[in-house]
Parts: C-alpha cells; sequence; structure tokens
C-alpha cells in the first residue's frame, strides 16, 4: 500500500492510504448534510467520498486546499473534524474489522481491528494543518499520524 502527501500550500505530512482512506470515508459522513446539489458540502464530501474509495494507490486526492479555500468550506471541514473526533472520543478503543469491511472501500480488506485513537492522532495532525503549525514539506517523512 502506498503512501500520500496531505497538504495546504505545500506544508503537510504523509500518511499510509489505508489510513487516509478509512479517515476520509469516516469524515465525509460527519459533514454537515447538503441541503442542495452543488452546494459547498456536496462537492467535499462527493471528493472525500471518491478519494476515499480506494482506487489512488500513492495518490490519494483529498483536495484539502480547496475544500478550505473558502470560509464556507474551511468551517465545514473543521466542524466535520471536530464531530468525528467527539464520535471517536466516545468510540470503543478498536472498530471491528468487519464492520469497516462493509463501508464501500474497493482496495484491500481490514483483517484487524483499526484503534480509534490512531484515528483520533490524524484529526489532530489535519487540525494542525489547517491552524497552520504544521509547516514540514514532503521531504520529511518523520511524522505520520495515525502509522503505529
Amino acid at each position: 500500500m502506498g503512501t500520500t502527501f496531505v497538504d495546504i500550500g505545500g506544508h503537510g505530512f504523509w500518511m499510509r492510504d489505508g489510513i487516509l482512506e478509512l479517515w476520509l470515508r469516516l469524515l465525509a459522513l460527519h459533514l454537515e448534510d447538503p441541503t442542495l446539489p452543488g452546494t459547498v458540502a456536496t462537492t467535499i464530501r462527493d471528493q472525500w467520498l471518491l478519494a476515499s474509495r480506494g482506487y489512488f494507490n500513492g495518490c490519494i486526492p483529498v483536495g484539502l486546499a480547496d475544500a478550505v479555500s473558502t470560509s464556507e468550506g474551511n468551517a465545514l471541514v473543521r466542524n466535520a473534524i471536530h464531530s468525528l473526533l467527539t464520535a471517536l472520543q466516545t468510540a470503543p478503543p478498536y472498530l471491528d474489522k468487519g464492520v469497516l469491511n462493509i463501508m464501500g472501500f474497493n482496495d484491500g480488506e481490514f483483517t484487524d481491528d483499526f484503534e480509534s485513537r490512531r484515528l483520533i492522532a490524524v484529526g489532530q495532525a489535519f487540525l494542525s494543518l489547517l491552524d497552520g503549525t504544521i509547516t514540514t514539506g514532503p521531504d520529511d517523512t518523520s511524522f505520520m499520524p495515525g502509522s503505529r
């Protein structure tokens, strides 16, 4: 499985694709429900659902910079992250592999339960990136949120 650089303006961090796909799939479910087609929320959700599908080995099109390029998009993304983090903090310590395997991923299969704390680390990294406190570039692989 590959890795993808998640960034805004060239600053970011590397992530293993399987973890990023799981994060994006869950995050899409925590976006505010769009009321009309073609809205910012619909665009972001559609992008994340496609990106999480399992088709993009090593180059997952997260589209984070585009998603947060407007104040509305920035608020939607931050609210989704906070919503998912709240849910993960009350979730069981391990997410059941059987449930994860029915979530519509195309590539691979979860063979083990997945630790909730790893996704919490991803959420915190996404918020840090949005806040501008992550300043590393693609040449730095010292920080990979969600990895063991």
